[in-house]
């Protein structure tokens, strides 16, 4: 899906330094300021604050693999990724999915702002 997008191999190479929780290889993809939004919870800045925020995450679920069901980029600074992302709840070690849609905006080649809208229902059970 990313052979006629400069951005999205960028994103997608991004999420494999995250799934893998490679946070310093995870860091330059962003700029310095970064906006971090999951869903309607308050915004975070800067790709520390993503990162431990998803380390966090990643206490109560393992990630296993993202599924992309699709790609666009739709403006020379937009991305927005549909996916499903698999990960292991680790309290009962049952596989779970969690479909998801991120959209993220560039400056330069570096994501400025990363909005990610899950669909959670599946981890806490």
């Amino acid at each position: 899906m990313s052979e006629h997008s400069p951005l999205i191999p960028k994103v997608e190479a991004m999420v494999g330094y995250l799934t893998v929780e490679d946070w310093q290889s995870f860091y330059p993809y962003f700029t310095e300021n970064l906006l971090y939004k999951v869903g309607a919870s308050e915004p975070m800045i800067g790709a520390k604050a993503a990162a431990d925020y998803l380390a966090k995450f990643y206490q109560t679920v393992k990630p296993a693999d993202h599924v992309v069901r699709g790609a666009w980029q739709i403006d020379h600074r937009t991305v927005i990724i549909e996916m499903d992302a698999h990960y292991k709840r680790i309290a009962d070690g049952q596989a779970i999915v969690v479909p998801c849609c991120d959209v993220y905006r560039f400056e330069g080649d570096l994501i400025s702002e990363w909005r990610v809208y899950p669909d959670a229902s599946n981890v806490y059970k």
